[in-house]
């Protein structure tokens, strides 16, 4: 079954749920329309209770981070804003109770490094590029991104990830962790999906816990 929004695709595959990001003429770039999607979507499988699993993928791009021409348009205080609604969100994303694997081709920038790192398993197709670009622009990530990768990759790497602002390949993300492991572009959902299945089977507390735990 499938369901969504104008930016957010929901499908449910018997015990997995696959959001797509779907505004692919912006490379799927998070405006606050999407992030308040992208919440629903989550709130709608976390209350499900036949889904164990969730993938997060995006239609091309994974996603290109925030939506700068909507940021440029509006007050400081709507940015302030949505800085702190996509906080909640990618927060509600790192805790909520069942594991979150992000499928990832093109890119996934600033604003969608950080929704990639708030997931549980990352996993790359060969096209898939990763930075956080902020700096390039005049200010820091914003979506917890100082944090979670930071604890992802170690503290070193981090740094110079956000202060020099540099894009890197899906072979170097592995490389420092960043992603579990890359594929092909054409077998990412496949092989996303197949370890969606091997946690699904698994006692659905236990998963939970572990994960609570881990956090």
């Amino acid at each position: 079954m499938t369901t969504g929004n104008e930016h957010i695709k929901v499908e449910k595959e018997k015990e997995i749920g696959i959001i797509t990001l779907n505004r692919p003429e912006a490379r799927n770039a998070l405006n606050r329309k999407m992030i308040r999607e992208l919440g629903d979507a989550l709130t709608e499988l976390e209350n499900n209770s036949q889904i164990r699993v969730i993938i997060i993928a995006g239609n091309k791009d994974f996603c290109a981070g925030a939506d700068i021409k909507e940021m440029n348009a509006i007050k400081p205080e709507e940015i302030e804003a949505f800085c702190r609604w996509g906080h909640k969100v990618f927060d509600k994303l790192e805790n909520m109770g069942k594991p979150v694997i992000a499928a990832m081709t093109g890119f996934a920038l600033g604003g969608g490094c950080e929704l990639a790192i708030a997931c549980d398993i990352r996993i790359a197709g060969e096209s898939a590029k990763f930075g956080q670009p902020e700096v390039n622009l005049g200010f820091i990530p914003g979506f917890g991104g100082t944090q979670r990768l930071s604890r992802l990759i170690g503290v070193a790497k981090a740094k110079e990830m956000i202060l020099t602002g540099k894009i890197i390949d899906a072979k170097e993300a592995e490389s420092i962790g960043l992603v579990n492991r890359v594929v092909k572009d054409e077998e990412l959902m496949t092989k996303a999906e197949e370890i969606a299945q091997i946690i699904a089977q698994k006692a659905p507390i236990a998963v939970k816990m572990a994960k609570t735990l881990i956090n």
